[in-house]
């Protein structure tokens, strides 16, 4: 006969390897009380949709929009926009809440975004909660700043619970490439409103592969990291550690424990524990990138269905507010951050060197988990990558900005949409000082990341190393200049640069070769 931890055990284990579909209770693994003891249920009552009087499921699509919809009709601080729409139709959300006077660019803005991950729950759950308290008993903090809420931003993948979008894409890995709408109405609500704070809303795999490797269970309530991405901002790095401890506090003054966020590959074999990407493809990084304060916030939950539901949007409520009362008390400060990280950046045009891949550095790292048998918690010594310090794999000189071919629209209209400025260009009298990309040699592979290759649904990736060869040329009429003398520069070269698996021309949205893309070397006059 098993024991209670033994069944437990041998459960986890197979949830581990098999495929999400639209959420059932009736087959979610019972978390024991060895491992539930250590997760109490909150003294705060919740009442969003999910928290109704016996609710087996979470809340659907519809039920957030209704949801929504009667917080605007009773409360005048609150307005709905669409910002595009799903791949199957469902529209792209984005709940604009202000002061009195309505939205005010001279205030700081915030923007939550939650459910990019379909089988993530919590965090869109929390983001009602936000919305809900920021129209009635906390809706004083919009007297000093903007909030914008996009509660689903997977909208098609939640009604099935599923993590990734309707075609195969991560979308949180799809910032820079812009292959999925919803990837798109995201960025275009962030090049609207331009958000000097964004905090994004995940949840965690509490045991499956952790179970797998150490046969334990994930002892955290909550995980945290900032942007971590070469080329980033100096001041955004410096102003994010605030954010993050302000986060940290709220969750540990109210019993949550707190962790640097990590995870680790599906490869029972592979022991390595590594904090976030540093890769430009995440909301958390591409969001640095923007010269905003942008964090990722992970509560336990995949994998769990309903267990501790209540304690883990509480683990998303209490951290928003923190961050929200810190934005409200910095005010001016947080505007000033980015319009100094912004030109900072732009007046980094045609000097120095930058990173073109970046990787964790190891360490050694103590974490604590649950042992999933006997509940006790357990000490664990890993192999760890941390993302607090990187390590540069491949720099280069910085161009003045990029010259691309008039046949490259697709890649062109991709850097518009991600709010960079790109110039069409007349005819020119003089010839440019370039460089050329060579392809010394190419490998087919794919995107990955910490927890091994990305959700992409495409063709492989080109694996390319390049060297560079300088020239000139003339522009032709009805190409195209990037200049990097712009705030968004670290998009343009993260997008550009064709030797990193992020690319626009490893993931083929362009090609390089024939003068396609080339590097300006001077400042042109036109």
């Amino acid at each position: 006969m098993k024991t209670v931890g033994s069944f437990f055990v041998a459960a986890l284990l197979g949830l581990s390897h098999s495929v999400h579909a639209q959420f059932d209770p009736t087959k979610v693994v019972i978390e024991p009380l060895v491992i539930s003891q250590h997760f109490n249920a909150p003294n705060t009552r919740f009442s969003t949709p999910a928290f109704a009087a016996g609710r087996e499921n979470f809340t659907s699509y519809a039920e957030s929009v209704e949801f929504l919809n009667a917080l605007a009709q009773r409360h005048n601080n609150i307005r709905i926009e669409t910002v595009g729409s799903s791949q199957q139709g469902r529209a792209m959300l984005l709940v604009v809440m202000a002061g009195p006077r309505g939205y005010n660019a001279n205030l700081p803005t915030l923007m939550l975004m939650a459910q990019q991950h379909g089988n993530e729950p919590a965090g869109g759950e929390a983001a009602l909660v936000m919305a809900q308290k920021l129209s009635t008993e906390r809706a004083i903090l919009l007297e000093s700043m903007n909030v914008l809420i996009m509660p689903n931003t997977n909208p098609d993948a939640a009604e099935r619970f599923k993590r990734e979008s309707i075609n195969g894409i991560d979308i949180n890995r799809d910032h820079l490439l812009l292959r999925t709408p919803e990837a798109q109405a995201i960025a275009a609500a962030l090049n609207k409103y331009s958000p000097h704070l964004v905090l994004d809303l995940h949840e965690f795999t509490v045991a499956g592969r952790w179970v797998d490797k150490f046969g334990a269970v994930m002892h955290s309530d909550a995980l945290l990291q900032a942007a971590t991405v070469g080329n980033l901002s100096p001041i955004v790095q410096s102003v994010q550690t605030r954010y993050l401890a302000a986060a940290r506090n709220a969750l540990e003054a109210k019993g949550h424990r707190v962790e640097d966020y990590h995870t680790s590959s599906s490869n029972a074999k592979d022991l390595t524990v590594s904090m976030g990407g540093v890769n430009v493809d995440t909301g958390r990084n591409v969001g640095g990138l923007r010269n905003a304060v942008s964090l990722l916030l992970e509560t336990r939950g995949v994998g769990i269905g309903r267990a501790n539901f209540a304690r883990r949007v509480e683990s998303h409520v209490l951290a928003a507010t923190a961050i929200l009362e810190t934005a409200a008390q910095d005010g001016q400060s947080l505007i000033k951050m980015q319009q100094e990280a912004g030109r900072t950046t732009a007046e980094k045009s045609c000097t120095g060197n930058m990173s073109i891949v970046v990787k964790h550095t190891p360490q050694r790292r103590r974490l604590s988990f649950l042992d999933a048998k006997t509940g006790e918690p357990r000490a664990i010594d890993v192999d760890w990558r941390s993302a607090h310090q990187l390590n540069i794999e491949r720099e280069r000189t910085r161009p003045c900005g990029y010259l691309i071919a008039a046949d490259q629209t697709v890649a062109v209209q991709r850097l518009r949409d991600l709010g960079v400025k790109v110039t069409t260009l007349d005819n020119q009298p003089q010839p440019w000082e370039t460089e050329a990309y060579v392809v010394a040699n190419e490998n087919a592979g794919s995107r990955q990341d910490a927890r091994g290759a990305i959700s992409d649904s495409q063709n492989p990736i080109r694996l390319l190393n390049v060297k560079t060869q300088a020239g000139k040329l003339t522009p032709a009429a009805g190409s195209y200049y990037v200049s990097l003398n712009q705030p968004l520069a670290g998009l343009v070269t993260a997008a550009l640069e064709p030797d990193s698996q992020n690319s626009f021309v490893a993931n083929r949205l362009m090609v390089v070769g024939d003068n396609k893309l080339l590097r300006v070397m001077n400042t042109p006059s036109f």
